[in-house]
């Protein structure tokens, strides 16, 4: 996560394309929204949100934004003054983390994906430069951070490193590892904002989407669905695929296109396999969705999966109930439909660009 200054639009501005929805600007009837866009996380989250009092639902999404600007205040390890900034600097003394840190932790732990996604991988990405000049890192230097990124220890309400890995003579204070809970820091903080509206009192239903990420409160006043587009990751203008939900869900997307340097020919982009700290390779998107997920479920899904790839990916949507839109390495789509009755479906639009 990086900050941004704050604007505020009338708009709908994302990575994956939201559709159909309608920003209200007059009087507030339930079946009409306001509308408000902001700069948060990285990117522009839009928040609309419909209820029966324009300053009532107003209010309430001052409230949403607030709860989204306390999860990145908490989480952002670019940020010199966040807790987790703090733990970095330390790596490898035994310090508290913060509840939402934890709370990332657990649910990594609860969807079973610990081995494709790893909050621990600060000193890994640090390897990499996808913001500025585009650097490859040395295959030592990168094979050091991995294996020190491994070596995070979960200790009650807090974590450490193991200081072992200080001897080995790669390290340096640049390879430091360190804990980045970017890949889960914006669900968490979709769902934040989900209940901030929620417990408002004045917001009868709402869809707050942050680039890659999507979450909906309650069902469509109109009674519609909740319709959400998936880009085209080799031309972000299309739409490939649109997932219905029906009422409360979350979806979130990943892809080798999202921040990414060519060099030698080579894409190199952020969603980097714990494992070896490379970038996964087999798949250009992958968008998972379900109404039994939460923000934080999906957005660590979508990371986790797209490192696991296609066949793992598709399995484990049959075993959890999950729909997933995916995009492999040809350009070809797959689609896996979430169960009957489940209140989500997804249509392919058109065929990505190969």
């Amino acid at each position: 996560m990086r900050r941004h200054p704050r604007t505020t639009v009338i708009a709908c501005i994302a990575c994956t394309a939201v559709l159909a929805l309608t920003a209200g600007l007059g009087g507030c009837a339930a079946d009409e929204s306001v509308t408000v866009s902001r700069e948060a996380l990285g990117t522009v989250v839009t928040i609309t949100a419909y209820g029966d009092d324009e300053a009532q639902v107003t209010a309430a999404i001052d409230g949403a934004f607030a709860a989204i600007a306390a999860v990145e205040a908490g989480l952002d390890a670019y940020d010199p003054g966040s807790a987790v900034s703090a733990f970095n600097q330390t790596p490898y003394e035994e310090r508290d983390l913060p509840a939402d840190a934890l709370a990332v932790l657990d649910a990594v732990g609860r969807l079973g994906v610990g081995d494709a996604f790893s909050p621990a991988l600060f000193g890994v990405v640090g390897q990499y430069s996808f913001d500025s000049s585009g650097t490859v890192p040395d295959a030592a230097r990168l094979a050091w951070a991995v294996e020190a990124a491994a070596s995070f220890q979960r200790v009650g309400d807090g974590g450490r490193f193991a200081e072992e890995t200080l001897s080995i003579p790669a390290c340096d204070v640049e390879s430091y590892p360190g804990l980045d809970f970017g890949g889960a820091a914006k669900g968490l903080a979709l769902d934040r904002a989900r209940e901030a509206l929620r417990e408002s009192g004045g917001v009868a239903a709402a869809i707050i989407t942050a680039g890659s990420t999507t979450v909906t409160l309650g069902t469509k006043p109109d009674g519609g669905v909740w319709r959400i587009g998936v880009e085209d990751p080799r031309d972000t203008g299309r739409v490939v695929a649109v997932f219905a939900l029906e009422g409360e869900g979350a979806l979130s997307t990943s892809g080798d296109y999202q921040r990414y340097f060519e060099a030698d020919g080579v894409r190199y982009h952020h969603i980097l396999d714990p494992a070896s700290g490379a970038p996964a390779y087999g798949l250009r998107s992958l968008t998972v969705a379900g109404t039994s997920l939460s923000g934080l479920d999906s957005d660590i899904l979508s990371t986790a999966l797209f490192v696991r790839g296609e066949t793992d990916a598709l399995r484990y949507a049959s075993a959890h109930g999950c729909a997933l839109y995916l995009v492999d390495g040809e350009g070809r789509a797959r689609i896996a439909p979430a169960p009957d009755g489940s209140g989500v479906t997804v249509a392919e639009e058109a065929a990505p660009r190969r």
